[in-house]
């Protein structure tokens, strides 16, 4: 009993913990486990309906049935598309043909839907082709933009933080049947090329607090993050969390490894209604720390006006990492903050052309606000946490930033 209690206290701790990361700048990785409940096929009924297609066109099955067998989906995926051509076939004729792929296109949301749209973030990136949580949002009176695969212009917003109301579709959707990733082939190319997607992918996994939902611990998607996250793990910036089913013993593991905050739900007999527990305690969590928040604003400044609470937060948050108000961080921050999403070269133009910082100096103080989770950064752009003292920096700087765009333009 007494451990039971212990694992439920550090499962709301876990949950406590991520309400007090999230924002909107957080990214759901929504996996397929979330569209089994709307009557979509898990990933091995989708395999062998394309094998049931491909036997009924007259093609060879039998590598696939030895794959099915071995529980090796992807390869036995790759066994059948490589048969598509032969018989005058894409995956696309696979999708608008066969009838039980309309599913992908009819099925209707499930309350877990109703869930993730009421989670303060609308960044989602899902494999899944089909329709739900485009649906969920329409019927929510939300806007959000479908990006699909290879989409070079949207998938650059992304990465500048411009666009942040999105549904990345990276596998590919049943609007587009004929772009859909299902084989080996195409996952590995898409895994290990130097696509725009994958440079998307890493450049948010390194700048974003992610969250899985409705992913398994050997779903390919999740172990490919996972993996990267190896190479990337001693980066602060890096937020990982994932809700899991009855991944207990394995939390501690996936913590000390990779970084990965496991929440572990328990299922029995495949009801999975304890993920909806754990993402309404969430939405119950994030609440409560959005009211301590603005509690604590009000207690700190109550004679002022909403308009104006921000306003000394900045200096009060530099004084809590420092010490000290260095002014070289009140530039960065409002550097940073103004234009959203930055170039580091740009950035270091700034302080020292402009500024006449020292370089080494600049690069030292950037790297401390890394650390101390006061600014994002990737190998190549600075990135502002949203929070109002990066507000309030970037109100401070923006004459001067006006005056060094007015140089450059006339320069």
């Amino acid at each position: 009993m007494i451990v039971v209690l212990l694992f439920k206290r550090m499962k709301m701790s876990l949950l406590n913990d991520l309400a007090e990361e999230f924002n909107q700048d957080t990214i759901l990785f929504i996996g397929s486990g979330v569209s089994v409940p709307a009557g979509l096929p898990s990933w091995w009924k989708l395999v062998s309906w394309l094998k049931d297609y491909i036997y009924e066109l007259g093609g060879n099955v039998e590598t696939a049935d030895i794959f099915l067998e071995e529980d090796s989906l992807i390869n036995a995926a790759s066994a059948l598309t490589s048969q598509l051509s032969g018989l005058g076939k894409s995956l696309g004729d696979f999708f608008n043909d066969d009838e039980r792929c309309d599913i992908f296109r009819s099925a209707v949301p499930k309350e877990i839907h109703d869930l993730i749209v009421q989670l303060p973030t609308s960044s989602i990136i899902s494999p899944n082709y089909d329709l739900l949580l485009e649906k969920t949002y329409e019927a929510a009176g939300r806007k959000i933009q479908v990006v699909h695969k290879g989409d070079g212009e949207q998938l650059n917003s992304i990465m500048r933080n411009k666009l942040k109301s999105y549904i990345y579709k990276y596998h590919g959707c049943i609007t587009t049947p004929e772009r859909i990733v299902l084989d080996f082939k195409q996952y590995n190319a898409e895994k290990h090329g130097l696509s725009i997607d994958m440079e998307c992918l890493k450049n948010l996994i390194q700048t974003k607090t992610f969250v899985f939902i409705g992913a398994g611990l050997e779903d390919p998607d999740f172990n490919h993050v996972r993996d990267y996250l190896i190479h990337v793990a001693q980066s602060p910036n890096i937020e990982f969390w994932a809700f899991m089913k009855n991944c207990e013993r394995k939390v501690n593991h996936y913590k000390q490894e990779f970084g990965i905050n496991l929440i572990s739900y328990s299922v029995e007999d495949n009801d999975h209604s304890d993920l909806l527990n754990k993402i309404q305690e969430l939405l119950f969590e994030i609440s409560n720390v959005d009211e301590r928040k603005a509690n604590a604003v009000e207690f700190v400044v109550p004679a002022i006006g909403a308009t104006d609470r921000v306003s000394g937060m900045l200096r009060k948050t530099l004084v809590q990492a420092n010490e000290e108000v260095i002014p070289l961080d009140e530039q960065i921050l409002g550097f940073v903050a103004f234009f959203d999403t930055v170039e580091k070269e740009e950035c270091f133009r700034y302080l020292n052309v402009h500024k006449g910082s020292d370089l080494d100096e600049v690069s030292n103080r950037i790297d401390y606000l890394v650390q101390r989770k006061l600014l994002k950064a990737t190998d190549h752009f600075l990135l502002p946490v949203k929070e109002s003292y990066s507000a309030e920096a970037a109100e401070r700087v923006e004459d001067d930033i006006m005056e060094y765009l007015m140089e450059n333009k006339n320069g």
